[in-house]
């Protein structure tokens, strides 16, 4: 049976997630229990986006409960072209 990772918060991370996080150095809870902006996706994944200066802000996209993906250090134009191509509202 494979374990999973969880954040400190107990949220569940797929295995791209974690690789991710490995890679990065964010506070995946705090960037969903503290966004700025929340998203919805067209497949109903949440998207949660928290802003970290004036043109920086770390995104957390989850899905069913799982945490799928982290993106961090995104600017202003790298997030709206992320709205756009993933239909996110």
């Amino acid at each position: 049976m494979e374990e999973y990772k969880y954040t400190p918060g107990g949220r569940r991370l797929t295995k791209h997630a974690t690789h991710r996080l490995a890679d990065r150095s964010v506070d995946v809870d705090d960037v969903i229990n503290n966004f700025s902006q929340r998203f919805f996706q067209n497949d109903g994944a949440q998207v949660f986006v928290q802003r970290q200066g004036a043109n920086r802000y770390d995104i957390v996209v989850v899905d069913d409960g799982w945490i799928v993906t982290i993106l961090t250090g995104v600017s202003k134009h790298e997030l709206r072209n992320l709205a756009r191509n993933y239909g996110w509202r």
